[in-house]
This record gives structure tokens, sequence and C-alpha cells, in this order.
């Protein structure tokens, strides 16, 4: 039995394709009454919503492409309202800078962030990003074409989530949003679905936040200074990346002895920021060598320099609606970042685009964090549809009009795609008839 089980594991990875899914596990449900609790007792306090609905937790396994153009597989974690009678927008969700493999969302399992979108009525994924939760290997850290593919082959995974479990219903709406790493993960992501997967996904709206979009001039300046930096690691974490994607050379050549012999083994997934953190120096130029310095700074052809810039997020014109935040005093990710990626959309002519600087008061990377999140959050509810199984006119009520629609749809087979489909099969047995049109009729009579 068990060489079965291996053998179909195995025939499965090599006959699936990008954003397949490869396995799933439910991890667990809520009441929205406990939900409610929860997010009372959080820090949200106040300012949480009201839990709506009950809510279930998976995590999957799906399959992508790594920084080498290769196969791989990835993990991620979703979050759903446990309705059958309700198609919900999909929110996609990119993490913050994580080292430890196991800190992945799809290792842990509800938090406040995945309870409050999904119980208010979104899908919620999330997903782990490679070299984190079950991927091996080096995360690739700030590479923008694998860290798109990653995030919009979990869009295609969880679909399939959802129509593998069939009372989980998506409707045709996108949001997109990230904080930190993850701010530079959607704007990768909303700027690959536009330029090559805008017959196949629709971003209702993105809200890519505190982001480092301008790697080779703000963040490489900030690295390279000789101020004290909060979390140190960040440095080796984008040059082992970029070292690996683009076989810049030995670990020895960029790193003074005393990091190079033990940087892969400190970021081997198995440690945190803080442990890896205290062992190297607070301004981080001081732990590389003197002349890498020199060509990062003196020579503007100096490959890493050159491979930065390819992974900018600028000079590029988003169509889709975006909100940019970012916090003004930010000292991890400087709000330059924001303000240059802002410029270079021509975003005060851009109507698509939309840029908010929290003032001085909200605080640095980690304490303005969670306004950015909220303000996100309430400018989707904003926009957000649900569909209800039966209303075909989405007018939030099932009546006499959607009667008559439903008859007109089934006598002429004039169905509008899958979600049209769903709405109007009632009865839920994959086919649009007349015992559809008996139930929406009993369904009207009954609450009338």
């Amino acid at each position: 039995m068990k060489i079965i089980i291996i053998i179909m594991s195995l025939l499965s990875f090599l006959l699936s394709d990008r954003g397949d899914l490869i396995s799933y596990e439910f991890k667990g449900s809520k009441l929205a009454s406990d939900v409610q609790l929860e997010l009372e007792s959080s820090d949200a306090g106040q300012l949480n919503p009201n839990a709506i609905y009950n809510i279930d937790l998976y995590s999957i396994i799906y399959e992508t492409i790594d920084q080498f153009g290769e196969v791989a597989q990835a993990s991620g974690s979703i979050s759903v309202p446990s309705v059958d009678d309700s198609a919900f927008p999909i929110y996609l969700f990119g993490h913050g800078t994580e080292i430890r493999r196991a800190g992945a969302p799809s290792m842990s399992g509800f938090n406040v962030l995945n309870m409050w979108v999904s119980t208010s009525g979104y899908i919620y994924i999330e997903p782990d990003y490679l070299g984190l939760g079950i991927s091996q290997g080096l995360h690739p850290y700030h590479l923008k074409d694998v860290t798109a593919s990653t995030m919009i082959d979990m869009i295609y995974a969880s679909k399939s989530l959802c129509n593998n479990l069939n009372n989980i219903q998506f409707n045709n709406q996108l949001f997109i949003a990230g904080y930190s790493e993850g701010g530079y993960a959607a704007m990768a992501t909303v700027k690959e679905i536009e330029e090559n997967y805008s017959n196949e996904l629709n971003i209702t709206m993105s809200f890519p936040m505190a982001g480092a979009y301008d790697l080779s001039g703000t963040m490489a300046d900030l690295m390279l200074s000789e101020e004290e930096y909060e979390d140190p690691f960040y440095l080796p974490f984008f040059i082992l990346s970029y070292i690996e994607k683009y076989d810049l050379g030995p670990i020895d050549s960029f790193f003074k002895e005393q990091y190079a012999v033990n940087l892969l083994e400190w970021f081997s997934g198995e440690h945190s920021g803080g442990y890896i953190n205290d062992f190297l120096p607070n301004i981080p130029i001081h732990m590389l060598k003197d002349d890498l310095v020199a060509q990062f700074q003196n020579n503007p052809n100096f490959e890493f320099r050159l491979r930065l810039e390819e992974n900018n997020l600028l000079n590029w014109v988003p169509t889709s609606t975006m909100y940019l935040f970012h916090g003004l005093v930010d000292e991890r990710v400087p709000v330059e970042n924001t303000n240059i990626a802002y410029a270079s959309f021509n975003g005060a002519e851009n109507e698509n685009i939309y840029v908010e600087i929290l003032p001085e008061n909200y605080g640095g990377h980690q304490e303005a964090a969670p306004y950015c999140l909220i303000q996100a959050f309430n400018i989707s509810e904003g926009v957000k549809i649900i569909h209800n199984k039966g209303d075909l006119n989405n007018d939030q009520i099932c009546n006499i009009s959607d009667i008559v629609l439903l008859l007109n749809k089934i006598l002429g087979a004039n169905f509008d795609g899958d979600l049209d489909v769903w709405i109007s099969d009632i009865n839920n047995d994959n086919l649009n008839n007349i015992f559809d049109i008996i139930l929406l009729v009993e369904k009207i009579l009954s609450s009338s």
C-alpha cells in the first residue's frame, strides 16, 4: 500500500503543472462568536470588525517555478468563510520577511489577520514563499519574477482547493496586498499579472505597503551607509539570494571571513532573524569586504548592482487600482521607496494610483503596519462583492426578477461564465434546469 501511495504521489508530481494543487490539509475551524472574542482581545482591540462568518483553515502544497526556472513545490495557508451558498472575493496577502522555515503561514494556525479577513467575507490566501514552509533551500529574497510566480500560482492552487471541496465558491474579485517583503511581493505580482496574465486574472485592487521597490538605489544606499540598522541580517539575506540566483561568485568574495564561514548555517531556515543579528555588526557594511564595497560604490557596471536594478519595481505603469501605503519614519524600509515608485508611475497624473504616507506619530516599520493593513482592509470593504446563490442580478434580494432572469438563462442557455452557472444552480447538482427554478420560487416564498 505504501508503495502505491508513493507511486501515485510521484505520478501526480510529474504530471502536474504550474499552479496545480498537489495536496491540502484541514487545519481547523472557528465559530464567528469565538473569532469575535479573539479579535477583541487582540492588539486590534476596538479596531476589529464584526465577525460575520464561521471560518475554516487549510494548508496547501502546490506547484510553481523556482528562481532557476525549475519545477518546485511551495506551500501556503488558506482561510475561508464556512458557507456554501455564497461566492467570495479572493484576498491574496504577501507576508513580511521571515527567516525560519517553520515560521511560515502554513506551519502556523489561525492568527489575527487570517481570522479578520476571512470572517469578513473573503477567501484569504497567503503563500509561504519558496525556501519557507515545506520548501527547502534558500529563500529567493526580493527576486521579482520568482516572487510573483509563487504568489500567482497560489491563486490557481487555491481555486483548485475551492473546487475540490465543493462548498467554497470564489467570485471574480481579486485583492492583492502585502507589507514589507510582502509589499514588494504584492507589487511584483500586480506587474506580472498585468503584463502576462491579464486575460486570466482581473485585479480588483492592490495594496503594496512599505515595500523595498528601489533596491539598487534607496535600499543599497541604506545598507552601505555608516549607520546602525536594527536588522543587519537583511543585508546577507539579500546578497546570498543574489549570489545563488546569478552565480556572482563565492561567499567569501563578498563577506569578511568571520561572517562568510557561518552564513549558510545561519540562513539554513532553522534560525530566526534575531538569532542571526546577534552575530552581525550593527552597521551592516562592516561585514562586507572593503574592495567589494568600493566596486559597488564606484563601478556602475558592477554585476551585483546591475542585478539589483533588474529587480527594482520602478518605471512601469500599473493599469489597475493601486494604493501605496508607507510610514514616514520607516527605519527599516525607508519611505523613499514608495515616493520613487509613485513618481516613476507618474502617479500624480495616474488616476489609478493613490499614495498615503502615514505621519511620524504612527511610528516606524513595525508600528505603522497595523494602520496600513486596516486602511487597506477598509478600502477593500467599500468595493467588496459577495454573490449569493439565486441572486442572479446581485441586488442582495431574491425575488421575481431573479426568477425571470433564471428562466431566460435556462431557456437560452445564456450563462456568463462559471460564476453565473454556480449562482443559478440552486440545488447544487451541476445542472441548470426547471428544478432550480422551482427551488428558487420556494426560497423566495419561504423568506417572505
